[in-house]
């Protein structure tokens, strides 16, 4: 029997919000919730949170210490966390609207309320960490308005919020993706498409050099593909997944290698032709980027559908931090901010317990704070909804 995902109106976001994603049996009307797409979204914030709280100490110890190098790889192992939201996104959003794309009427709504619920917080938190920012350098943060204004349309005011302009930019394009999915030929090829798509991007980008691409959707367009095309295939395509996880795990294991300890090798060995470089580099880093979203999802199936109790009780409390992942994404930054302010002195002989500590301490208080905000009427304008 065939599944499809279904989502309340107005009650998805892009990190949060699987409390309103559920399983509809055809034709039985019977919702349940997929919980693994929590524990997915858990799984993928504490990865947020563990590189912003390690990022210091990347910075912090010498390299070729081993300080420098256990940090470091971590760090850098975990930027998968922001592509595997994309991903998850372009999953969702996919396999729920693949049936509407020959509606009268659902593209606007689309818009009003996808961009409205991703805008208001995104606009919120930029005020709030600029306003702050402003008020710890001793300055009049009303004084600022056109720097804010610049920061706002950058997504510069705090270094996570860029994410918040590359789901507006997917929300913007994505009712045109979809309306593709009508022609066979584009369903048939789609991952090939999108491959193909953040190729030339980035050939564009060794002629052009593009600023912060970072920010910019087609960075992201073979994951955001891949997510698509899960999502239109949902149940084959996840049995095929886990058919090839040992082919996955390689690539991870390959193309992370690379990704991670490669740089500085290839850079050197192809210093004489740049474009063979980027090249390279970049097809290890989406090798595994890719590979480790996929994983991923295979990873929190297998976990979220189990049936031992001890998993299912630990199952339960990453549900609703799962849940709460938009909030927590927005708000630990702050808790950061604050305890980098406060303590980093006083902990300056054991830096490495005062790195762990601000990662426990930002992840909970911002997990317990969203979760009160989430009981609030007005709580959606911090941490969405």
């Amino acid at each position: 029997m065939k599944h499809r995902i279904w989502i309340a109106a107005g009650n998805y976001h892009p990190i949060s919000g699987t409390s309103e994603v559920i399983f509809m049996n055809q034709p039985v009307n019977r919702p349940r919730r997929i919980e693994y797409l929590d524990l997915y979204r858990a799984f993928a914030i504490m990865a947020v949170v563990a590189i912003h709280a390690t990022s210091t100490a990347v910075a912090h110890y010498p390299k070729h210490t081993l300080d420098h190098d256990v940090y470091y790889f971590w760090n850098t192992f975990l930027q998968f966390a922001v592509p595997a939201f994309l991903f998850l996104s372009s999953l969702v959003l996919f396999y729920n609207y693949s049936s509407k794309v020959n509606e009268k009427g659902w593209m606007l709504a689309f818009y009003k309320k996808r961009l409205f619920n991703v805008f208001v917080p995104y606009l919120v938190w930029s005020l709030i960490y600029f306003a702050i920012k402003q008020l710890l350098a001793g300055k009049e943060p009303l004084t600022h308005g056109v720097q804010f204004a610049k920061q706002l349309v950058m997504g510069t005011a705090h270094t996570h919020l860029y994410f918040f302009l590359i789901i507006l930019q997917f929300y913007i394009v994505f009712p045109w993706l979809l309306s593709l999915t009508r022609h066979r030929l584009f369903n048939r090829y789609l991952p090939l498409f999108f491959i193909a798509g953040q190729a030339i991007f980035y050939a564009l980008h060794l002629q052009f050099h593009f600023e912060r691409t970072g920010s910019l959707l087609p960075s992201y367009l073979i994951v955001i593909g891949f997510g698509a095309w899960v999502g239109l295939n949902f149940e084959w395509a996840l049995n095929k997944l886990y058919t090839h996880r040992y082919m996955l795990i390689a690539a991870l294991l390959g193309g992370g290698a690379i990704f991670i300890y490669g740089n500085a090798y290839i850079k050197t060995a192809f210093a004489a032709y740049p474009v063979i470089t980027y090249t390279v580099l970049f097809l290890f880093r989406n090798l595994f980027t890719l590979s480790a979203c996929l994983l991923l999802l295979i990873f929190s199936e297998r976990i979220g559908t189990g049936k031992h109790t001890e998993v299912r009780k630990a199952t339960r409390i990453l549900d609703s931090l799962g849940t709460v992942a938009f909030g927590v994404f927005l708000m630990h930054p702050l808790v950061l901010l604050f305890w980098r302010r406060e303590f980093t002195d006083d902990l300056v002989r054991h830096f490495s317990v005062g790195i762990i500590l601000s990662y426990v301490v930002a992840l909970l208080i911002s997990w317990i704070c969203s979760m009160g905000l989430r009981r609030m009427k007005w709580g959606w304008v911090l941490i969405g909804r």
